[in-house]
């Protein structure tokens, strides 16, 4: 005896066929001939048990398919973060920094520095919380924190929560209600540019004194 479910059908057979042989034996030739049928009957669903169970197996390996990673082609190379989006320098809040910054891109203060910032083409943002102790410099500041130095920037703007002890100067200037601002304010100068254009065309005498000079000349000849 086979186990297992998928030999079932077998046991079945063998059973059936030694039921046979016992009525044979015994001198039944009725239930001899049907144990013989169910024995054929059982070794026939077994072959077919087995050809289904095989499909079944083959189409389920031919659905699932291997997850694999995306490799980059050997020529192929990953851009960096910082050529899709510019950098930027962020102070965190419950930091406190000391030492100066200077950045190409943005910086956000969130926490606490004493130095000078410098960021001559990038924005600068005091973020409500946030506190610097020195000098900015920047193309622009949004102030919503504390700030205590000097500011220069192109534009400048103190907004509801910020407060700016010192000396401020910009091209634009915004105080949103609730900003503080106290200490001296200049704008500066608009930038001007300087005109290098000469004009080389001769410039032709007056023809009145042409004349005069030639009657003068004329009566100092001797006679």
């Amino acid at each position: 005896m086979l186990i297992g479910r998928e030999f079932l059908a077998v046991n079945c057979a063998i059973i059936f066929w030694l039921l046979a042989l016992i009525a044979w034996f015994f001198n039944v030739p009725s239930l001899a001939y049907l144990s013989g049928a169910c024995t054929l009957s059982s070794f026939i669903t077994h072959i077919k048990l087995n050809q289904a169970n095989h499909m079944f197996k083959k189409n389920k390996s031919a659905d699932v398919s291997p997850v694999t990673s995306p490799t980059s082609l050997p020529g192929e190379e990953k851009e960096p973060i910082g050529a899709k989006k510019q950098d930027a320098t962020v102070v965190a809040s419950n930091v406190c920094f000391e030492g100066n910054i200077a950045s190409n891109g943005h910086v956000y203060i969130y926490g606490s520095l004493k130095g000078n910032i410098e960021a001559a083409e990038g924005l600068i943002k005091i973020i409500h919380g946030g506190l610097v102790e020195g000098n900015i410099n920047c193309r622009e500041l949004i102030i919503d924190g504390s700030v205590v130095g000097q500011c220069s920037s192109q534009s400048l703007e103190i907004a509801e929560n910020g407060h700016v002890v010192g000396t401020i100067a910009y091209h634009t200037l915004a105080i949103k209600k609730g900003g503080k601002f106290s200490g001296q304010a200049e704008i500066l100068p608009a930038e001007t540019k300087k005109n290098n254009t000469y004009s080389l065309a001769p410039q032709p005498a007056a023809s009145g004194d042409t004349a005069k000079s030639a009657e003068k000349n004329d009566k100092k000849k001797p006679a």
